[in-house]
């Protein structure tokens, strides 16, 4: 794959660079921007020209210490053309850039814009540069999606249970040749495929065997004795004709082994689809029927492979023919191309030196040849260098030092059309934009070879070997700039006779120079000479070159008016001015200064006190005469000699007696005419100092302002605004924004509404807005810049800063509250309860009792005791008990009294009951309010733009 040689920028390498610049820092390419044009990439530059879109889904990894893959993709709709490539930093830094002329992408709606590509940069360390993923470009293959599998082994296909793995031919032919020699294979049934058993018998009902042709026979037989004839038609069985016909269209009769037989010949002896030509018998006559001598052609369509090399295609006759290289990728000089990147067609002839010639034509119309040196041997061919033929030019290239242009296959012409491609250091004559120009590359000259190269402002240089070739180290002789030599030689003639421009070195021995040494010889010198197109007027210009203090660095010029020449005038300088005579020195403080008598000296500088001088000039107002220093700088003299233009001004902080003069003398000394006129003055806070009358048209003194101008008096154009009365004048550059309250615009004013522009017809205002598209101001508001964080252009949509609200119901306590009270006096229950009782039955025996008697004895003494009753007298000795008797029972029945109803007296009483509020607090919500957007009090204008 083809390397892109991509530009890292300034901010990618300082990314990449650690701030002490001992190593790299980590740097992640999350992103790729596309160009829509072609331009000369920089380092400078933080963004791409014309940027397109930007895509994101990349991947991609380091593949060498200089080297980088990238993937990207676009599966989008959308419709672009791609000549710029740059890479993004997670950061948003421009990495790196690659610009080309040649399309690099078309892509279509309907198409997916897959970039892959090798990227290498100079003197890049890439092991700390990272990627995203690239499993978007070669997902997990599946049945329903397209994506990379690994192929299965022996085992894994034996086991047969991984469906994410492919199987190659190889290993799919020896699992069918496995299967087929096993005994691995079902039975067959009514429903599936598999093995089947053979069976002779005509009366079995079995469904698993299948009948030989011996019982289909048998079968056929016992059905042809019971069949009643018929004719056989496609629908049915029945009785045929045979025919021998092999050209027959007929449906009611049968081939015989004859017509099969013939049928069978002409089939075998056409060719199989699936055989791809295999079964051709003889292929080189069929090759050499069809016209075609070489099977790696066909094989490969005509087109060279890229990984062939144009050494190998020799006198053989798989080469010799036209092929086609349509990849600029693939033309490389180490693949034995003339021209780098220069796709286009080889041809391969049997013929010339050797009996084998090349010729190649590229893209551009450049043609090359070579022929072999030598016998041809396909292990080690030998041929001789490419040789271009025709006038078509090549291109240079960052990759491409001048110095190693010097070759055979070198000769021609070269174009350089890109701004960073000539540098000191590729051994140009000039270096940036314009240097770009052609270099040709001729034979002769010194050691054989020159160089000419022509920049496109029209400087030529020249430049011959300084060695035999040798490539493996080039010497050159410096670059010389053509027009800007002396002749090769010196010149000692008559000065006189010289009118062909050119530069010449003159010696002591040439006549009518303009200065002579103390010796009388001519001053060595530089002649420039330059003739006028009429071809008839001569302008010579001579340089002293001499040693002495007075005889170097002076300049003297004369014209030839195509009869006589006229005298050497020195062209005066700070330098020459002071060494003829004292010319333009400065003159010591006078101590006195006649202004009728002085001789002032053309270029000299005189300082005199003001109360020095006499014959003051009238007009030469000075006001107060003090000790002020007046300045005199005397100009040229006149061509009458005696007249002299000097500026006169008094040295003194004072406003007030400030004076500047412009002062003009003629005639001799002591009669002298003086025309003195007064300077005015512009203080310092730039007004005029006093009235002031402008007889020029405006009179009075100057009030009002530009506004009120309408036009120049002299019309002209400033800064694109015609000063000429025919429109209103204004002074904002196309592009600035301006309210304006109408709906119409006015004349070359445009509403800014979102509309693309055609950016030729308005050049200045496509610099505010190189997009081509006037910005929609529509319900927008413009906002400074802020220092970082957002581009120019860019849109901010409706926000409010982000902030928090607090809301919340105090708590509070409301302690414990009561009731009132009331009394609900004393309340009854109804009288009710009252019930009888069913009685039957037999009482239980009982009633058997006794009887303590007390057993007294008398008062009067004696051992007699006597039962007696409670009421006797006497002692009480001790209680007896009467024996236990009268138990008894009784028959009940009837009915028991009805009673017990009764009622209750309920008293409530008056009373409070106590309520537990408590501490506690309360959820609310904040209703929303407001406008649908934030606005502070506005009136609506249209923004409008100069179209310019």
């Amino acid at each position: 794959m083809s390397k892109l040689l991509f530009t890292m920028t300034d901010a990618g390498r300082k990314a990449l660079v650690n701030a002490n610049k001992t190593g790299t820092n980590k740097v992640e390419i999350v992103s790729v921007g596309l160009g829509s044009r072609y331009y000369a990439t920089s380092t400078t530059q933080t963004k791409i020209t014309d940027e397109i879109k930007r895509l994101t889904t990349i991947g991609g990894k380091v593949v060498s210490p200089d080297t980088i893959h990238v993937t990207a993709k676009d599966d989008s709709k959308d419709e672009y053309v791609v000549h710029t490539i740059g890479l993004y930093t997670n950061k948003g830094t421009l990495f790196a850039v690659y610009s080309q002329e040649q399309v690099i992408i078309n892509k279509a709606s309907s198409t997916i814009a897959l970039i892959s590509s090798d990227i290498a940069i100079k003197n890049l360390d890439t092991k700390n540069i990272t990627f995203g993923d690239v499993e978007f470009i070669n997902p997990p293959a599946t049945e329903t999606v397209v994506g990379v599998a690994r192929f299965a082994n022996e085992q894994e296909i034996d086991a047969g249970t991984d469906d994410s793995l492919a199987v190659s031919a190889k290993r799919l032919k020896q699992a069918i040749v496995k299967h087929e020699q096993s005994r691995n294979h079902p039975d067959a049934t009514l429903t599936s495929k598999g093995i089947v058993q053979l069976s002779n018998a005509t009366n079995s009902t079995s469904e698993k065997l299948a009948a030989t042709p011996k019982a289909v026979k048998a079968a056929y037989d016992l059905a042809n004795a019971k069949y009643t004839a018929q004719d056989a038609t496609t629908a049915r069985k029945g009785i045929v004709q045979l025919s021998s016909a092999t050209n027959s269209t007929s449906e009611t009769q049968a081939a015989t082994p004859k017509a099969v037989k013939a049928a069978n010949d002409n089939a075998n002896s056409r060719l199989a689809k699936n055989q791809n030509g295999a079964d051709i018998q003889d292929k080189s006559a069929f090759l050499d029927n069809i016209g075609v001598t070489s099977l790696t052609f066909m094989k490969h369509n005509g087109m060279i492979p890229t990984t062939d090399n144009l050494d190998s295609y020799g006198p053989e006759e798989k080469y010799l023919g036209t092929w086609s290289c349509p990849s600029q990728s693939t033309a490389k000089p180490e693949s034995g191309y003339p021209e780098d990147n220069g796709n286009g067609v080889l041809e391969v002839f049997n013929a010339g030196r050797f009996h084998c010639t090349q010729r190649y034509t590229t893209r551009t119309g450049n043609i090359y040849i070579r022929m072999l040196d030598a016998e041809w041997n396909p292990a080690s061919p030998t041929w001789s260098a490419w040789r271009v033929i025709t006038s078509g030019t090549r291109p240079l290239s960052t990759s491409i030092d001048l110095n190693t242009l010097g070759a055979a296959e070198h000769l021609g012409l070269w174009r350089n059309s890109s701004s960073a491609i000539a540098s000191y250091e590729r051994n140009y004559p000039e270096e940036g934009g314009f240097a770009q120009g052609m270099l040709e590359i001729l034979e002769g000259g010194n050691y054989g070879r020159t160089q000419r190269y022509t920049t496109r402002r029209g400087n030529m240089y020249v430049r011959c070997l300084a060695a035999s070739w040798d490539a493996s180290n080039p010497q050159w002789e410096p670059w010389l700039r053509v027009g800007h030599q002396s002749e090769s030689r010196y010149y000692d003639g008559d000065l006189n006779d010289v009118t062909s421009p050119g530069i010449y070195s003159v010696t002591g021995k040439a006549t009518n120079g303009p200065i002579l040494d103390g010796n009388g010889v001519t001053v060595l010198g530089i002649l420039e000479v330059l003739r006028r197109f009429d071809g008839v007027n001569v302008w010579q210009r001579y340089t002293t070159a001499g040693t002495g203090t007075t005889l170097k660095g002076r300049t003297f010029e004369r014209v030839f008016t195509g009869s006589s020449w006229s005298e050497w005038r020195e062209v005066y300088t700070s330098y020459s001015l002071p060494l003829n005579l004292g010319i333009g020195g400065a003159v010591a403080k006078l101590t006195s200064l006649d202004w009728q008598t002085y001789d002032f000296v053309p270029g000299s500088l005189i300082t005199v006190r003001l109360d020095n001088m006499t014959n003051i000039p009238d007009g030469m107002d000075w006001g107060v005469i003090d000790g002020n220093l007046i300045n005199i700088s005397v100009g040229p003299s006149d061509d009458s000699g005696s007249g002299r233009s000097m500026h006169v001004w008094r040295s003194t902080v004072s406003k007030a007696n400030y004076r500047f003069f412009m002062v003009r003398i003629s005639g001799n000394p002591g009669s002298r005419t003086i025309t003195t006129r007064r300077v005015p003055i512009i203080d310092e806070a730039q007004t005029w100092m006093a009235k002031q009358t402008f007889s020029g048209g405006l009179s009075g003194e100057l009030s009002g302002n530009a506004a009120t101008a309408t036009k120049l008096k002299t019309a002209r154009t400033i800064n694109g605004v015609k000063f000429d009365g025919s429109a209103n004048i204004e002074a904002f550059p196309p592009g600035v924004p301006l309210p304006w309250p109408s709906d119409t615009p006015p004349a070359g004013y445009a509403i800014m509404q979102g509309q693309t522009f055609d950016k030729a017809a308005y050049p200045k205002l496509a610099i505010a807005y190189p997009s081509g598209v006037i910005p929609d101001m529509r319900g927008w508001t413009i906002k400074g810049k802020p220092a970082s964080g957002r581009a120019v252009l860019s849109q901010e949509q409706d926000g409010i800063k982000s902030h928090t609200h607090s809301a919340s119901a105090s708590s509070t306590d409301l302690g414990t509250k009561t009731t009132s009270s009331f009394d609900y006096g004393t309340k009854s229950t109804n009288n009710t309860g009252a019930h009888t009782h069913n009685v039957s039955g037999t009482a239980n025996s009982a009633g058997a009792h006794t009887h303590t008697v007390p057993l007294r004895r008398p008062n009067s003494g004696g051992m007699n005791f006597d039962w007696l009753d409670g009421s006797s007298s006497g002692t009480v000795v001790g209680n007896g008990t009467v024996p236990s008797s009268g138990a008894h029972t009784h028959s009940v029945s009837g009915t028991a009294t009805s009673a017990g109803a009764h009622a209750h007296t309920v008293g409530i009483g008056a009373h409070t009951h106590s309520v537990k509020i408590g501490s506690h607090g309360h959820t609310i919500t904040v209703n929303a309010a407001g406008n649908a957007e934030n606005t502070v009090k506005n009136i609506a204008f249209n923004y409008i733009v100069r179209l310019a």
